[in-house]
């Protein structure tokens, strides 16, 4: 019995380990940006990177893994290429590239032609990007082949692109928005054949109100058994809606009046995402979804309360971390939203924090990682200095934070 148990448990162990090594969309799990590491310093130089490569092309995308394999987007140095480039995790060694035509359209100039972040599965990686005045969605196997492409013909925003696509469950889900159509969707397809499984459209209330176009990506929402969809989108509110149907199971039109572009925050089974304005966050609200067609509302924050706007909020152990565009932390109670502390970092951030061996890092557009102590009581433990900005959000898996900076991918592994 001795020999057969302990292959078993070694087995459970492996499964487990494996199982914690992906991170697999924007902001890893979830989108919470919460990732397992041990041993990662607080202040890094180059000494301490377990490798760093150059990179092709810009972006502002974040790198997701699966198992031993790095998967990015890039604006290539041709204004009419743009790449999806495969990495090797253990040593940084570009393994393949994939080059598509992309046809320039309107973009913020804070924006970039690869700002989605890719969602990869054990089989394919999955983009979703604006050409001209589509929406493509592009799926490429591991070693990069194709496999399938589609296109939303008037679905384009104002700004470019920036929503990233999520899987749940066996389904692919994404939301595009058309500022000429005054309309947004949100799509749920296959992954394995980019078959549409459902749509909802949501169109701008009032004929002659401008429709503000989301750059943030859904969320997912587990409760009464079932997997909730969260979207978000300024003129139409929150929607909760049903994983397998498309069903609205809940909304919350709330009374908004700026762009949503931070992504929706997640975690103890409430949601939380701001809009905002000129790298300000304007208001917030905090919902408890349950059984009912409209959540319960905790609290609504406004422009004094420390929101920020393009950075996405951080959710851990009862606390909310507000991360402001111009290097303001805030930290408050997830339940009531009562202020715990307000510090000022500096610096101007579009990267969103994440949360790894009981710190908190965000990297600035000026190229400095600022790692500071979760906990109710701020402290910086360490500033970190690159040779170039940041606007990508990092990734933690294999014990490594894998950072993307304007030139180049860096590697850094817990100790």
């Amino acid at each position: 019995m001795r020999h057969v148990l302990l292959p078993l448990s070694c087995l459970v162990l492996l499964v487990s380990t494996a199982a914690a090594q992906e991170w697999t969309r924007f902001r890893g799990p979830n989108g919470t940006g919460n990732g397992t590491i041990s041993g990662l310093p607080a202040r890094f130089t180059p000494a301490d990177y377990d490798w760093i490569v150059p990179l092709s092309g810009s972006g502002h995308s974040s790198p997701v893994l699966w198992g031993e394999k790095i998967f990015l987007t890039l604006q290539g140095r041709s204004a009419t290429q743009r790449e999806v480039a495969c990495f090797d995790a253990t040593n940084g060694k570009q393994l393949w590239s994939w080059s598509a035509p992309l046809e320039a359209h309107n973009l913020h100039n804070f924006n970039n032609f690869a700002s989605a972040t890719p969602t990869v599965d054990a089989e394919r990686v999955y983009v979703v990007w604006g050409s001209g005045e589509k929406t493509q969605a592009v799926t490429l196997t591991h070693e990069g082949e194709p496999v399938w492409n589609r296109e939303w013909p008037s679905f384009s925003s104002d700004h470019g692109y920036g929503s990233s696509p999520i899987l749940e469950g066996g389904r692919l889900v994404f939301h595009t928005d058309s500022v000429n159509e005054g309309k947004s969707r949100v799509v749920c397809l296959d992954p394995a054949s980019g078959k549409t499984l459902w749509e909802v459209e949501r169109v701008t209330p009032v004929p002659d109100e401008k429709h503000l176009t989301a750059y943030n990506t859904p969320a997912i929402l587990e409760s009464d058994g079932r997997s909730t969809v969260v979207a978000f989108q300024t003129n139409d509110g929150w929607k909760g809606l049903d994983l397998e149907t498309g069903e609205v199971r809940w909304s919350f039109a709330g009374d908004y009046s700026h762009r949503s572009v931070g992504s929706i925050a997640v975690g103890e089974g409430i949601v939380f995402a701001s809009v905002g304005s000129g790298g300000k966050g304007r208001a917030a609200t905090a919902l408890r979804p349950g059984s009912g067609s409209e959540p319960e509302v905790l609290y609504d924050l406004g422009l004094t309360d420390g929101l920020g706007y393009v950075p996405t909020p951080l959710i851990h152990d009862g606390r909310l971390y507000l991360w402001g565009d111009t290097g303001i932390l805030t930290c408050r109670d997830l339940l009531t939203g009562e202020l715990v502390y307000e510090q000022r970092i500096n610096g101007n951030f579009f990267s969103s924090p994440v949360l790894a061996d009981d710190k908190i890092f965000c990297a600035s557009r000026d190229g400095e990682m600022v790692a500071v102590s979760a906990g109710k009581t701020f402290e910086v433990l360490g500033r970190s200095r690159f040779a170039s900005g940041v606007n990508a959000t990092p990734a933690i898996a294999n014990n490594c934070l894998y950072l993307r900076t304007d030139t180049h991918l860096i590697c850094i592994r817990g100790r």
